[in-house]
């Protein structure tokens, strides 16, 4: 039987590691940048530090950018890098917050490691993937406990207590100052500190020690709160009002009842209902994949934390001072790590944003401790108990592992849609806009496509923006057709400002397996187009394309080109359409035949039926409108003003009038089409 001696202090933190990357880190090369991660890229690949500084600054965090700079300075722009450098980051924090456990109750190493797994794969926040936006706060986090760490030592070393205390308040001074999410578990710092002193003094001396030794972070704290409230620069708005402490005074009876019935709201979500979403039902599906494989990854980690926790033993003299403390320290680090979201009016429970579970981010700490002492006491110490927690872990991990997957189809989404763009439009003529129809991927946003965008397309980033994205679904496009003037729009350190007329309109996901459409009014009829597409179609001008790159895709972001694929053929098809080049267009039809590839949908046939026509290929310009016709029927309306482009664009002929007959003929195009 296979006995690992964990007890060992190295060995359970490779534990720890080995838990974090089954659930992080698997599947860390195939993951990309999303949200966020766009804008801070674009900053620094444009600008550099005084790109991140602007962006800090404009995002009322002045003092954060030097932690993304590090990171470019040692990571580059390639996102596995950013992806491995959150995951270390993350655990850091999870070995100094088992570090600061087990300096608290030295006899209770066994609850210490349960707390410290389930911090480490607590299922609250999601977006360990989006690591270029995270990195910073697993930093900060880790300072946190640092902080505690350092405190601790210096309670129990009066010869070591000066040098000690400049290390807390040094590290807790940094991740304060440079950001805002941990402020709240200042509340639990002199609860942290009394129990580290527990044994040392009487109870009175203890209170008056801790009141003393706390005092040099008191201040710190109320100098973070004058620097936020008072002194901080900001660009004229703070998105991190707190608005509930305004509305305090304002109104305090309805504000506390709000308050009171949305924060017992976000602690069951965080104590029961994540958990509840562990064992949704489409967990269980065998399809994707990917689910069984996180099935796998929660009994590979169940297994890891029975060994584990397998040769650790909690003191027999432990009882119910534990309880006690767990439950003080649990319930002030839980309510601390939500408060400052709860101050600004953030919720996690708030579904009328999205992403809000990044305000649950500093309570898991909290939640972990309040979860292992109630488990402590409903279940005695044994197999049991070591059972349910090797269970919890598991379905956290896998949890994670799932949500690692719907983040690597994104990226891979991304790349699909950002290189297919690049194939079909491969230059764009500055202070072109690009208007499509939503986020264009899960984990994405118009803000995050705007600076992806322009990363595809230019080396630097100038004030006003060459391009933008706008989302057909959010701006109004009617307004924009019929005024026909100057489009303007900001969003962080970016600004854009341009006429309607010089964009671009293109389509994605609104057919099956469907390859990027580049539309304009020319596609009017095609059947697939939502009506606020084809109200945007005007603004389309395909002669801001330049057939030549105005600057080469950036590979470390985007990764190396995909293999040629029937979209490939597709869009360069178009491309060669737009020029004029219609045997080019017929050649790669050709060649996509030998390859094996045919079109994904109707729509898709339409270049080839053009180019058919016009190199005179009359049997395969009709073979082509029939494959596109039937059986669906639906794009007859398309195909027949097609057929009128082709009698009004190619050049008379016998053989064009016979087959133009004979289209009419076959596909009912005699209301559309009047030879």
């Amino acid at each position: 039987m296979l006995k690992i001696r964990f007890s060992r202090s190295w060995l359970f933190p490779l534990a720890l590691l080995a838990v974090s990357i089954l659930a992080y880190g698997l599947q860390a090369p195939w993951l990309g940048y999303y949200l966020d991660d766009w804008i801070i890229l674009a900053a620094y690949h444009s600008h550099g530090a005084q790109g991140l500084m602007e962006y800090a600054f404009l995002g009322n965090r002045p003092l954060v950018f030097w932690l993304w700079w590090l990171g470019f300075q040692i990571l580059g722009e390639a996102p596995l890098g950013w992806q491995l450098w959150a995951l270390l980051w993350r655990w850091v924090t999870v070995v100094t917050a088992w570090q600061v456990l087990q300096l608290l109750w030295q006899n209770h190493p066994r609850r210490n490691a349960a707390m410290a797994l389930l911090f480490a794969v607590y299922p609250l926040f999601k977006q360990q993937p989006t690591a270029l936006t995270y990195s910073f706060h697993w930093i900060c986090f880790s300072l946190y406990f640092v902080s505690l760490i350092a405190m601790i030592r210096a309670a129990r070393s009066r010869s070591h207590y000066l040098s000690w205390s400049v290390a807390g308040v040094l590290t807790g001074a940094v991740q304060m100052f440079s950001q805002e999410f941990f402020v709240g578990l200042e509340l639990m710092r002199p609860l942290v500190l009394f129990f580290a002193l527990e044994g040392e003094l009487p109870f009175r001396q203890r209170l008056k020690r801790t009141l003393i030794q706390v005092l040099p972070y008191v201040l710190l704290l109320g100098g973070f709160v004058l620097w936020r409230l008072h002194f901080m620069p900001t660009p004229g708005s703070d998105r991190n009002t707190p608005v509930t402490l305004l509305n305090l005074m304002t109104s305090p009876i309805p504000t506390l009842l709000s308050l009171v019935s949305r924060a017992i709201q976000d602690i069951a979500e965080g104590m029961i209902g994540v958990w509840a979403q562990t064992v949704a039902p489409s967990a269980f599906s065998f399809q994707p994949v990917s689910n069984l494989i996180a099935w796998g990854i929660a009994l590979i980690s169940g297994v890891i934390v029975a060994l584990a926790l397998q040769k650790i033993s909690d003191s027999p003299s432990s009882g119910s001072k534990w309880y006690l403390q767990a439950l003080l320290l649990g319930g002030a680090a839980l309510l601390g790590g939500f408060a400052p979201g709860w101050t600004i009016g953030r919720f996690i429970t708030d579904t009328g944003t999205l992403y809000n579970d990044r305000f649950g981010l500093a309570a898991m700490f909290g939640a972990s401790i309040l979860l292992v002492a109630f488990l402590d006491w409903a279940l005695r110490p044994g197999k049991p108990q070591r059972i349910l927690v090797c269970l919890l872990i598991g379905l956290a991990t896998a949890q994670q592992a799932r949500t690692a997957t719907l983040y690597r189809w994104s990226w891979e989404d991304q790349r699909q849609i950002f290189w297919q763009l690049k194939w079909r439009a491969p230059g764009i003529q500055p202070f072109t806009a690009m208007f499509g129809n939503g986020a264009l991927a899960q984990y994405m946003g118009s803000w995050a496509n705007i600076s992806a965008l322009n990363l595809l397309y230019f080396k630097d980033i100038p004030d006003p923006a060459y391009t933008w994205y706008f989302d057909l679904y959010r701006y109004p496009v009617a307004r924009f057709v019929e005024e026909k003037g100057e489009i303007t729009d900001e969003k962080n350190f970016l600004e854009y400002r341009a006429p309607s007329s010089q964009s671009l309109v293109f389509v994605n996901d609104v057919v099956e397996n469907q390859c990027l459409w580049l539309v304009s009014e020319t596609d009017q009829h095609n059947p697939y187009l939502e009506e606020i597409v084809r109200t945007a179609l005007p603004l389309s001008d395909l002669s801001r394309i330049l057939p030549e790159e105005n600057n080469p895709v950036p590979a470390e972001i985007f990764g190396a080109e995909p293999p040629k694929d029937w979209c490939w053929y597709y869009q360069k098809a178009c491309l060669a359409k737009q020029q004029n080049d219609w045997q080019a267009v017929m050649n790669l039809w050709e060649e996509a035949n030998v390859q094996g590839y045919d079109p994904h949908n109707e729509p898709e046939m339409v270049p080839f039926i053009l180019a058919a026509a016009h190199t005179n290929n009359w049997d395969k310009a009709l073979e082509f409108t029939n494959k596109a016709y039937y059986p669906s029927f639906v794009m007859h309306d398309y195909l027949c003003t097609t057929w009128r482009r082709i009698r009004d664009e190619v050049p008379d002929s016998p053989e064009k009038w016979e087959a133009l007959q004979q289209a009419i003929a076959d596909f009912d195009c005699q209301s559309i089409i009047r030879p």
